[in-house]
């Protein structure tokens, strides 16, 4: 077998693709140590050269790793043995109705990935026009699932659902919570794909911006002499997702039932208490509850993550309100 990063010889699947094991290594400490890597070239040559001294490009052959199909999600699998046992236990612990709300938030999110239009692997760079087309269709196509969704009606009264999205876009407090979810799923899928490493923001729909200056400037369609000074809050606002809330998806490692807590906490936090139902907040203190009894780690884990994505959506929603296409 041929190592699939570096063309060495292989040794196994490490991480879910055939690799060597300095490769296996490398992504290994590379996720483990949440380390940030460069490279103004990306496209190093990282095949593997005994006579090559001081090793390959570090942002290259993790990309290669990536791409290659390793997953950063893997690595802490490894080190979290007791967690399944944890969910078992969660979910002995609960009653039913709080069972069946994680279920109905899991088929939620499920439901949103199969309708979302998804680009093909990593290779799609956003641009700031791609960008605000992404997150119309995003809106609109959240807005229809959460049309027939129990627990996303169960938590929200007296929000009409039928607003387009072109009235009021940035004020509308059901749009409030689809930018909420939009930057969820950003950072947990940035988490996943190993933007941490790369210093890379990717969408929901896998379009991805790289927060380098020259990469970024490409991305806003500005001018590159221009420089980067006259849009630092964005750059800063896109940073503060990467290396703040995706790191901290990155390393928390939440188990499905858990990120569908967080999701729920989120999002009953986000929604207004004049339009809020009652019953959500006795919901998710049921469910913080339970999680607190069995998982004191997670628990305290979901308190810390959920501060940081509030603190992303007002710093990303403030970014994208400077260059809104209406």
């Amino acid at each position: 077998m041929i190592c699939s990063i570096c063309s060495d010889k292989a040794e196994g699947y490490h991480f879910g693709a055939i690799s060597c094991a300095a490769c296996g290594a490398f992504f290994r400490r590379s996720v483990s140590d949440q380390k940030v890597y460069s490279c103004s070239n990306r496209q190093c040559n990282i095949a593997h050269d005994p006579r090559k001294r001081g090793g390959s490009c570090r942002f290259c052959r993790f990309l290669k790793c990536v791409t290659s199909g390793m997953m950063p999600q893997d690595v802490k699998a490894k080190r979290a043995s007791a967690s399944q046992q944890n969910i078992t236990s969660l979910y002995r612990s609960m009653n039913q109705s709080s069972i069946l709300l994680i279920d109905q938030i899991i088929l939620f999110r499920r439901n949103i990935a199969s309708e979302r239009h998804v680009f093909d692997s990593i290779s799609r760079l956003a641009t700031r026009t791609n960008l605000m087309i992404s997150l119309h269709q995003e809106f609109d196509m959240l807005r229809r699932i959460s049309l027939g969704c129990p627990f996303f009606m169960q938590i929200t009264e007296n929000i009409h659902y039928g607003a387009g999205l072109e009235h009021k876009m940035m004020n509308d407090p059901l749009n409030d919570i689809f930018l909420l979810l939009f930057v969820f799923e950003s950072c947990f899928l940035t988490g996943t794909k190993g933007g941490v490493q790369l210093d890379r923001l990717f969408f929901p729909n896998m379009m991805h911006v790289d927060l380098s200056e020259i990469p970024f400037i490409g991305f806003l369609e500005a001018d590159i002499n221009g420089g980067i000074d006259p849009y630092r809050n964005i750059q800063n606002a896109f940073s503060y997702l990467v290396q703040m809330v995706s790191r901290s998806f990155q390393s928390a490692n939440l188990e499905e039932p858990i990120l569908s807590i967080l999701l729920y906490k989120c999002i009953t936090e986000t929604v207004p208490p004049s339009y809020r139902h009652s019953f959500a907040e006795i919901n998710r203190d049921s469910l913080l509850t339970d999680l607190n009894r069995v998982d004191e780690t997670s628990f305290q884990q979901t308190q810390t993550i959920s501060e940081q994505i509030h603190q992303g959506v007002r710093v990303y929603k403030e970014a994208i309100s400077s260059f809104w296409i209406v």
